[in-house]
């Protein structure tokens, strides 16, 4: 099936691990041209080392950026644009959580995550849209979590900043639909990635990965059996920034297993 994303320009704010590496790897496979950015600079080497095996004609922009900060992010999208000459796409896919009820969570942690699940989006939207206007609209895609509509209360301040992100994101869709860019949500369930990893080896170093992910997937009672892994992810995400997802503007699509709860 061609997904029409030979040439384009995909941003990946947070593409140097888990969903969003995916997600850079399966852009480069369609042809697109992909800019990934992160906040370590020894992630970022390995993620662009991984990114170019894909060969000569992976085109890739790669820099470290806070997501957080608007000027960081200023600069990064709008050397993509310079780069490749404009923007078509932008995945807003960095975060992580913070754990804790609402009496254990510090103003600080609150203010991380606000920052990180909503300014952060706010900043590339505002930054990369006059650049995806230029080239008569393109895609927004902000991943999410189903916290977002199903709220743990040892998750209280990220599931908060998730609500807020889904809210947010379903205003954008109607906004800017009139400049033909649509903006769709991936809401993420209980999926295998290096937060998800360095929680493994944290609580269970010496239990086998495959049993610690199925114990995981039990406890969680997930229809399916089995915890998602990030390329089944990525597969939605570019579907819904290709040609075939022309119709499709302000949905939320789960990637859950069938069931609401992420962590």
């Amino acid at each position: 099936m061609d997904l029409g994303l030979q040439g384009k320009v995909a941003v990946i704010m947070g593409g140097t691990s888990g969903v969003g590496l995916k997600t850079a790897e399966m852009f480069l496979a369609e042809g697109a041209k992909v800019a990934i950015c992160g906040r370590s600079a020894e992630r970022m080497e390995s993620a662009q080392s991984q990114l170019l095996s894909f060969g000569e004609k992976a085109d890739i922009f790669a820099s470290t950026c806070d997501v957080t900060s608007k000027s960081d992010v200023d600069s990064f999208i709008n050397g993509t644009a310079e780069r490749f000459g404009g923007i078509d796409i932008l995945v807003n896919a960095a975060g992580q959580s913070v754990m804790g009820h609402f009496f254990d969570i510090t103003d600080e942690q609150w203010e991380e995550q606000i920052q990180l699940k909503f300014f952060a989006i706010i900043y590339a939207v505002r930054a990369s849209h006059p650049h995806i206007l230029k080239r008569g609209g393109g895609r927004i895609i902000n991943i999410n979590a189903t916290l977002a509509k199903e709220p743990e209360r040892h998750m209280v301040a990220t599931a908060a900043a998730r609500a807020g992100l889904l809210n947010l994101s379903k205003t954008l869709s109607q906004e800017l639909a009139f400049d033909n860019i649509l903006v769709n949500s991936v809401s993420l369930g209980l999926i295998r990635t290096d937060q998800w990893e360095r929680r493994r080896l944290k609580n269970a170093p010496d239990m086998d990965p495959e049993e610690y992910y199925g114990d995981l997937a039990k406890k969680r009672n997930i229809p399916l059996g089995r915890v998602g892994e990030a390329e089944e992810v990525a597969s939605v995400i570019v579907f819904l920034a290709s040609d075939k997802a022309s119709y499709v503007a302000g949905s939320t699509i789960e990637t859950a297993g069938a069931i609401g709860k992420a962590l």
